[in-house]
């Protein structure tokens, strides 16, 4: 049986593919990666399966190796992450991606007419994964919004609750100096409220620097209890602090209420760094002794 095999076109496909599968895990993984670093990291991988395809001798064991080194150069040039946690967190999201483009590939080429003919054109299987690529991108950009959308219930005095829109913003990291507790952005009118009479005991100063605004100080409070709903699912956040913020926090009015992402974190883990800086604080204080 005789084939022709166009090199340059299994290049180009698996160029496109891995750019593919580098910009959905993009979209989903903490780390940064530019539009050079993926191309960049796109075409390494790709140089890298040609050559195991190519490979005249080492059979399977070879060609697995290359295949893996090609995989980690893709992801350390992509991501700028060569080892730990983070390599394991990204070759998960593309090996979960992999699957999932794959699958979506294979599906929509298999109710296609002509199948055979669609694959044998290098242009149709890279025009229908650019289909799948962008199907699954909006998908995965429609979960974030709805993750980072949610509804919060406050508690104030004598009894007094509001439910009001909330935005889960990843680039709030403030944290309470003292106790090193994440804080929640909340507009003053609200908090007016919740407190007409006097705010709750334990106020703190809190520093801020945003974007395009000068640095300052924020009134903090400390809250017992506070419930944030997303998706349908309710979370109670303990023991957090709530800076107050004179202005509309959206132009829309879509929410009145910033969420750092580590209120949302599991009160266990909490716990456990509060007892990590409570060990480090008295084993500071031994030696200064």
């Amino acid at each position: 049986m005789y084939y022709e095999v166009y090199l340059d076109s299994i290049y180009l496909i698996c160029f496109c593919m891995n750019r593919y599968l580098l910009g959905l895990a993009a979209l989903c993984l903490p780390c940064t990666a530019t539009h050079g670093r993926l191309w960049a990291g796109a075409a390494v991988g790709a140089a890298g399966e040609l050559l195991a395809l190519l490979m005249p001798v080492g059979g399977m064991p070879l060609r697995m190796t290359l295949l893996l080194i090609s995989l980690y150069g893709m992801e350390g040039i992509a991501f700028r992450c060569w080892w730990g946690r983070g390599l394991v967190k990204i070759t998960e999201g593309l090996c979960v991606f992999f699957f999932l483009l794959g699958g979506a590939l294979k599906l929509l080429l298999g109710f296609l007419p002509g199948r055979e003919g669609w694959l044998a054109c290098g242009g149709a299987v890279l025009l229908a994964g650019a289909g799948c690529y962008e199907a699954i991108r909006l998908l995965v950009l429609r979960r974030k919004r709805d993750e980072e959308n949610c509804k919060v219930i406050l508690l104030g005095e004598d009894g007094r609750s509001m439910r009001i829109g909330g935005l889960v913003d990843t680039g709030n990291s403030l944290t309470e100096p003292i106790s090193g507790r994440p804080v929640a952005v909340l507009e003053q009118k609200i908090w007016e409220q919740l407190y007409p009479g006097e705010p709750p005991f334990g106020m703190r100063v809190i520093p801020y620097h945003s974007v395009g605004k000068p640095a300052g100080i924020l009134n903090g409070y400390p809250v017992k209890d506070m419930e944030v709903e997303i998706g349908g699912i309710r979370q109670k956040c303990r023991e957090i602090y709530i800076a107050v913020w004179q202005e509309r926090l959206s132009e829309t009015g879509a929410y009145q209420i910033l969420l750092q992402p580590a209120i949302l974190q599991n009160e266990g883990a909490q716990e456990r760094r509060d007892r990590t800086k409570l060990r480090r604080y008295k084993s500071q204080n031994r030696g200064a002794s």
